[in-house]
């Protein structure tokens, strides 16, 4: 009989102990891909995001929606590419360590190009805007772009720490570069 009691608060026991941490591993949430959150899931939020503010600031009703969105769409697709570029081309010239000449200029052309690129590509978009609407019109998609950019970063500064602010702060510096304070 006494050992039945023993053998009982022993899986009593084990059942306290053992439960919550069973049930922990349980209610585990799912792996996420290796880049951290799911990126396409915050590129689709952003997007929905743009698509409303600036339907909103711009006063876009159906009629002017059908011309804006497709340019829209075209310049937003060409900045992507430019950006993956521009990305690569910066990763390549982070990897340039030899003392020859003839690399650094080959990358230093390659980033310029792209720079230009890039510029031509606005350009490209406000022309066609201004063509599409009237020049007036461009000016405030620009203006509602950096509008939008803008809250974007300050909803970021909002959600960050005082911690997290000073250690942005410092990202891309490295040793003996950081601002002094």
């Amino acid at each position: 009989m006494n050992s039945m009691l023993n053998i009982s608060r022993f899986l009593c026991l084990l059942a306290l102990t053992l439960g919550p941490l069973w049930s922990s591993l349980m209610m585990a949430q799912p792996d996420r891909p290796e880049g951290g959150p799911d990126r396409e899931a915050l590129r689709e939020r952003m997007d929905a995001m743009v698509v409303g503010f600036l339907t909103e600031e711009l006063e876009l009703d159906a009629q002017t929606a059908q011309v804006f969105w497709p340019i829209f769409n075209v310049q937003k697709e060409r900045m992507m590419e430019l950006k993956k570029r521009k990305n690569e081309a910066r990763k390549a010239w982070a990897k340039c360590d030899s003392d020859g000449a003839e690399e650094f200029n080959e990358l230093l052309g390659l980033l310029e190009s792209l720079n230009v690129e890039e510029a031509k590509v606005r350009a490209n978009f406000l022309r066609e805007m201004a063509t599409a609407f009237d020049p007036q019109f461009a000016l405030r998609c620009v203006r509602a772009q950096q509008a939008f950019e803008q809250r974007m970063r300050d909803r970021l500064q909002e959600r960050m720490g005082p911690e997290d602010r000073r250690a942005r702060g410092n990202m891309g510096r490295g040793p003996g570069r950081q601002r002094r304070r």
